[in-house]
This record gives structure tokens, sequence and C-alpha cells, in this order.
């Protein structure tokens, strides 16, 4: 992925799902199945975190949606919602947090997602008895766990159901207005050189069937890389470029129009979809598949 915007993007993927995140890890950054697990539970005899610093953005977006803004005092690098979470100061990432700027913020909570993570400091916070919550979010079933988990570091059980009834409702209306439809072959694309995109069992993949699509790659890993020629030989009917760059224009779509064999760019239908609430596996989960089965299926009601 090229330009200035490339990190935040692969940020707002979740965990494994991080497209690119594993070729820029921080110093000392290692991915332990063991601390990953330990990092993911909560001890429910802890009173709610008050003071929590955030480490990646879909962590800031639920802490905010189940009511708990005020209790976010740090933030990271990337966060850009909602926009009372742009003015909070900023730690650096889940790969390259500031152990200073975090401890300055006197926290009793970091959080973030499972990925690639810079343990060292991880540790040294935990030394220092400040929880560090880095729960699994790789499919919708674990962010809706999440919700649970993270309603319960904060004592927003209440706020949490509600959370989870409106995700589920939007999920439920953008199936329903798709069902019995003709699904849409579908290539997502999320970096241009080269060609990166979602797989089987990615994240994407997962929110693309929902909508009504049905992934044309289905092979090479959950965020694969592939050659013009391939996606010729896949036809895919729509193209969403997800890719990140200054400004609106995306080179994508010019650099495919000469391939009019592919029905998506015969027919105009290479779109863009980079707005960072389609790839965040956080509290807008159910908002991103509407807007994706509206992208996919314009004639539905939605």
């Amino acid at each position: 992925m090229h330009g200035p915007r490339a990190t935040p993007f692969t940020l707002t993927l979740a965990a494994g799902l991080a497209l690119g995140a594993s070729h820029c890890r921080g110093r000392d950054a290692r991915d332990g199945a063991r601390d990953h697990a330990a990092m993911g539970a909560l001890d429910p005899s802890l009173a709610p975190a008050r003071r929590v610093v955030s480490l990646v953005p879909s962590a800031t977006e639920m802490l905010f949606a189940l009511g708990a803004g005020d209790r976010v005092v740090g933030v990271s690098t990337y966060d850009d919602y909602p926009p009372q979470a742009t003015s909070l100061p900023r730690v650096g990432g889940m790969v390259n947090p500031s152990l200073e700027a975090i401890v300055a913020l006197r926290p009793d909570a970091v959080v973030g997602v499972q990925g690639p993570l810079d343990m060292a400091v991880l540790e040294r916070l935990e030394r220092m008895r400040v929880r560090v919550f880095f729960p699994r979010v790789e499919s919708v079933s674990e962010v809706l766990q999440s919700i649970d988990t993270f309603a319960a570091l904060v004592g927003k059980r209440d706020e949490a159901r509600a959370l989870r009834a409106r995700i589920e409702g939007d999920m439920g209306r953008a199936r329903a207005a798709v069902a019995g439809r003709p699904r849409a072959r579908v290539l997502a694309v999320f970096g241009e050189h080269p060609l990166s995109v979602a797989g089987p069992g990615s994240w994407v993949d997962e929110i693309l069937s929902m909508a009504g699509g049905d992934n044309v790659v289905r092979a090479g890993g959950r965020y694969p890389t592939i050659s013009v020629e391939q996606v010729i030989a896949l036809a895919p009917e729509v193209i969403l470029d997800m890719t990140w760059h200054d400004g609106e224009a995306s080179g994508l779509a010019a650099s495919l129009a000469r391939h009019t064999t592919v029905p998506a760019v015969r027919n105009g239908r290479v779109l863009r979809a980079a707005d960072p609430m389609l790839l965040r596996p956080g509290p807008r989960l159910g908002q991103a598949v509407v807007r994706i089965a509206r992208m996919l299926h314009p004639e539905a009601a939605l």
C-alpha cells in the first residue's frame, strides 16, 4: 500500500487481518499465542476501569459506543472516530506504543485487539499493575463477544445489550434486503502495488457474504496478493476499491480501465469503498454490512 495513510488503514483491521502489519512490527514486537490468550481475558473481581488508553481505533470506537468515552484518556496515532476521540492525547499504536506517553496518562487499563504487539511495553505496564486487554476480533461472532467483554471492563453491561441489538438489527436488515437476489461476484482490494485483496476466512470475506456478495478469491490465505492476470481470470462483477491514499480519486479504476473483459470494469462497477468503517471490527459493524449491501445491490430497499 502507498501514501501516508497506509499504516492507519492497516490498523483498522482486526488482529490477524491487519493487512501487511506483520511487515511493520515495532521494536520487541512478537506474536505469542499464550500471551494473546491471557490478554483476551478479564478478572471479574476487579472494579471497572476508570482511565483507559486505547491502542487501536476499533477499541476506541467500542468504548465510546458503550457510553464509556469519558473513561478514555488516550488513543492511538490512527484514531479518527468518533470526533470526541480526535482531541485526546496520542500514544502511538499497537506495534509502536510510547510507554512514557501511556504512563503519563495514569491509566488503569490499556486496550487493543489481538495482532502484532510490542509485548515489551505491555509486559512493563502489567508489572505496573495496569490491566492490558486485547481480545480476538477476527470474525463477526468474536466482535459481538468483545462487546460484552469491553462492557465488563468498564461496567457497561446494559449498554452492551443495546449495542448488540442495534448491530444485529442492521445485519438482519441487510440480509433481508438481499435475500433471494443473485449474489454479486466481488473482489475487495486494499492495496494496488501489489494488488492486496480479501481472501477466504478474512473479516471482509465474511461481511461481503452477509451483504449479498460472493468473494471471487477462494485461495491464498485471508489477505493474499494477486496479479492483474488473476483479476482478469476471476472476472469479478464488482470491485470494491478499499485502498487508502490522498484525495478521493483512485488509481485502481484507471489502472484496470483497459481490461474490459472484466465485468466490473466493463460495467463501471469499480467502486470506491475507502471508509474505515467498512473494515473496522467494532460497533459500526452493522452499518458497514448495510453500506456494502447497498453498493452490491443498489436496487435493494435499504
